[in-house]
Formats: structure tokens, sequence, C-alpha cells
């Protein structure tokens, strides 16, 4: 058996005082209490960096053949409902009176818009007749999918919707004319052609675009 005079005589923390008792706490198991609070913080610093990668935007908005500095112009928009809104106007596409011709950073801005629609990354663009044409059903979203029949009755009535016609003979509203809105202004200003609203065939955030065409043509 152990010799009872050499085993280490057990503390009494409450005859040593608190200043004591935690200076001896701290003295001989510190690290019990840094590790586990060390490996905690690692944890959620990685939750958080991953939550924050991958934080879907509220929407994501593309805008052709428009000014490069109108970035910021669903700003107040995205603070009213406390959303974050991508707007990206750096893209480019021929216009109504240009020739087939398209220059290779033409190209390159068609396809990069094609490819972040088809992976459900752009949800809605503003953009000329001719890219809705072009698009076409596999590409553009019927409004009547978001809008309600009296919201299309509205745009139809003020002159304002574009419907999109199909080699069968069918058509679809597949566009509202944002031409000479102010709210388009900053965007758009000093432009020639007519602009329009569509919607990605690929995109699945029908609450959220009915919420801002609401705001831009029915509030």
């Amino acid at each position: 058996m152990p010799d009872p005079s050499l085993e280490k005589p057990k503390l009494n923390l409450k005859e040593m005082g608190f200043k004591k008792s935690v200076i001896h706490l701290w003295t001989y198991y510190k690290w019990w209490v840094i590790i586990p609070v060390i490996v905690i913080a690692i944890i959620v610093s990685f939750v958080s960096s991953y939550l924050k990668a991958t934080k879907k935007t509220y929407l994501t908005i593309a805008c052709v053949n428009a000014r490069y500095e109108s970035n910021h112009v669903f700003d107040e928009y995205a603070e009213s409902i406390g959303q974050e809104i991508s707007v990206d106007c750096t893209y480019h596409y021929p216009t109504n009176e240009d020739s087939t011709y398209y220059s290779q950073d033409m190209t390159n801005s068609i396809q990069k818009l094609v490819s972040l629609m088809q992976s459900e990354v752009v949800d809605i663009v503003f953009t000329n007749s001719r890219a809705i044409k072009e698009y076409g059903e596999s590409g553009v979203r019927d409004l009547s999918e978001v809008l309600s029949k009296e919201q299309l009755d509205d745009l139809e009535s003020r002159g304002i919707l574009f419907h999109l016609e199909l080699p069968d003979g069918r058509s679809y509203p597949a566009g509202i004319n944002v031409t000479d809105m102010e709210f388009f202004d900053p965007v758009y200003n000093g432009s020639e052609e007519k602009h329009y609203l569509m919607l990605s065939k690929f995109s699945s955030k029908t609450e959220e675009e009915k919420l801002l065409i609401e705001y831009l043509f029915f509030s």
C-alpha cells in the first residue's frame, strides 16, 4: 500500500479564500479552460465562414447594354426589404439595328450571361427585344407564372407588356418595357433602344421576382 505520508494533501478551496483559489485553479487547470475555448472559437469561425460563403443572394440582376456605373440602382429597394441584391451592368448584346456580326467581347459576354442564367445564378435580366426573341422559350420565363391575370391585364392596358411569339403560333408575356422609366435613368439614360425586364427560365425565385415587379410597376 502507498505510504500515506507521501500522498499530497487535499486542498480545501474554501479555506484558501476566493483569490488564492482562483490563482490555484488557473495555475494548474488553465489549459482545461483555454483549449476548449480555442476549439469552440475555431468551430464558430468555420461555421460562420461557411454560412457566409453559401448564403444565396436574394436576387441577382443583369443589366445589358447599360451604364457600367449604375450597379447601385436597386440599393434603396434592397435596403427597404433588408436583403442583398446583386446587380451587374457589364453585359453586352447586339441592338435591334446591329448586324449579325458579334465581336469577341460581345460573344464572351453573351456566353457568360447565358451560363449564369442556366446555372440559376442570374434571375432577372434587363435587355432588348432582340435578346428576348433569341433566348426564346428555352431561356425566357412566362410572366404569367409570376404575375396574376389582373396584373398582366394592367400592364397590357399601359402598352408595356411584350409578348414572345413562338414558331408554332403560340405567344406568352415575356417582358415588361422599362424604357423612359425615371427609375432606370441611371442605367439607360441616353440609350436609343427599348429595354425590357425579363425573367430567366431557370430562376426559381418566384416570390422575390413578383415583389420586385410590384415595387417597380404597381407601387
